[in-house]
């Protein structure tokens, strides 16, 4: 998972028609003046196609990736997922509540999910215990999700990959709240799927193959600063370390999560530069 900043507002873009946010404001008010939660789902059902407008722009915005997975083939076919689903509201026991319906057609609360992901975390969302679940008009902040969010800058950070594909808690992260998020998004989202865990673990292997010759390419310069040969080599080997983690490749939070096994400070820095 890579963070993904969705905008304060929607931007002028040759991939959004401005007239969907005119369409989206008056099926709010349908919704909004409807009698009753069965006349909200029929107005829902009936514009189910309308989200799948921002599909484009939305991929835009993480390279053609899953914002859950960072996968592009192996998630299979992509959703526009409602992070906070629409018509209904499962908790963590099954218990079902309703749907944050004002925001069905919100495209903040827009996500893009490979379908093998949001299959499985289908209307799932459960909250903190003791946290009250909004209503209309009620603010959104006062909720404390279970499941991360690819588009909140802290939570992708919690989440880490260890050598063998397999999604995990970040090291550090001690807090038991955070952890539970953790482990339920990797549950819920199925972020433990094979071909994601396979597809990871070659990530990895590469980084980690470009990470041993960087140290040795760097520590045979610093031993012979005439070594030209050794120079180009340990920069060479940090370019492919920082093309791992460029935005736009698959499975970035892997590599950086490979960088970051290592200890080496001086591979901290390839971080900081992309």
């Amino acid at each position: 998972m890579r963070y993904i900043e969705l905008p304060k507002e929607l931007p002028e873009s040759d991939l959004i028609d401005p007239s969907w946010q005119i369409k989206a404001a008056k099926l709010h008010e349908e919704l909004a003046s409807a009698p009753d939660v069965k006349t909200r789902n029929e107005i829902i059902d009936a514009n189910i196609g309308f989200w799948g407008n921002y599909k484009p722009w939305l991929r835009s915005l993480s390279y053609d990736k899953c914002w859950f997975s960072e996968a592009k083939d192996c998630f299979n076919h992509w959703h526009v997922e409602h992070y906070r689903p629409k018509k209904a509201a499962k908790d963590e026991d099954g218990t079902t509540y309703d749907g944050y319906w004002w925001l069905a057609f919100d495209w903040t609360n827009f996500r893009i999910c490979g379908d093998v992901g949001n299959g499985k975390k289908g209307t799932y969302f459960p909250l903190r215990e003791g946290c009250s679940r909004c209503s209309y008009n009620d603010d959104l902040r006062y909720e404390d999700p279970k499941l991360l969010d690819p588009a909140d800058v802290d939570d992708p950070n919690l989440l880490s990959f260890d050598m063998m594909g397999k999604a995990i808690i970040a090291p550090g992260i001690n807090d038991e709240w955070q952890k539970s998020r953790v482990t339920y998004t990797i549950l819920r989202c199925n972020l433990d799927f094979p071909a994601l865990e396979n597809a990871r673990k070659v990530v990895w292997s590469n980084c980690w193959s470009k990470i041993q010759s960087y140290q040795n390419e760097l520590e045979r310069y610093e031993a012979n600063k005439t070594n030209m040969i050794a120079r180009n080599a340990f920069k060479q080997a940090a370019r492919d370390i920082r093309a791992l983690i460029s935005e736009e490749i698959e499975f970035t939070a892997v590599a950086r999560a490979c960088i970051l096994s290592t200890g080496d400070r001086r591979l901290y820095g390839l971080l900081q530069s992309t």
